[in-house]
């Protein structure tokens, strides 16, 4: 089930209440709710909105869709637009991709081991959509979107730079139970066109593969 809902002003509000309304149906069936999140600007200004709801913050664990490979305390950390959740979050409910630069994995395993301690998957999904498509790390027309890795993958290319990012991979986004994907701005229209076009694929438009998940929400401000 895909709902698309248009929203010209309040994009932000209604995606939060999007997230509170996932978050709280997914506590109603289990104890605890994983949630994925990307960086973005789109998506640090839903986390001013959301850490002033009441929630079961303690049953709440997030983690990161993707990062570029710094440490969290470099400015082009995708966990320093998100970490103002910890505000809200105890301590050990906010999972950081940890970089481990002297490693050859770069501590990707240790990422993957940690949220198999939480069921391995996302329960819901937030993402939002690049100029082109791309969601996460998951690029068109690029080796991500082919990449059949399990949890997680590293890139050493990315179309958008940094080129050396983290990524959810392909299978990964396919576990999740719920997703919300946001298209906010004319920058994004050609790729919100591809996303409705259904002669276009998923490999040339990513963000195609949040609508194949059992429940999904587009939020678009693009006429």
């Amino acid at each position: 089930m895909t709902e698309i809902l248009f929203e010209e002003k309040n994009i932000y509000q209604r995606a939060t209440k999007l997230i509170v309304k996932s978050i709280n149906k997914i506590l109603s069936q289990k104890d605890k709710v994983v949630i994925g999140l990307p960086g973005g600007r789109n998506i640090s200004q839903i986390i001013e909105i959301l850490k002033k709801e009441h929630l079961s913050w303690e049953k709440i664990h997030v983690f990161m869709v993707d990062e570029r490979l710094v440490p969290i305390t470099d400015n082009d950390s995708n966990f320093k637009l998100i970490q103002g959740l910890a505000e809200v979050l105890p301590k050990d409910n906010l999972h950081p991709f940890i970089l481990e630069a002297s490693k050859a994995d770069f501590g990707l395993p240790s990422y993957e081991n940690e949220i198999k301690k939480y069921g391995g998957t996302y329960d819901i999904i937030v993402v939002s959509a690049g100029e082109d498509g791309h969601i996460g790390a998951l690029y068109p027309n690029h080796s991500s979107i082919l990449d059949e890795s399990n949890f997680y993958m590293i890139l050493h290319d990315s179309p958008k730079p940094p080129k050396n990012r983290m990524s959810m991979t392909k299978k990964m986004l396919m576990r999740s139970k719920i997703g919300i994907l946001l298209f906010c701005g004319d920058i994004k229209k050609e790729a919100y066109r591809k996303f409705l076009d259904n002669n276009i694929d998923f490999d040339k438009c990513p963000a195609k593969l949040v609508s194949k998940l059992p429940e999904a929400y587009v939020l678009t401000n693009i006429l």
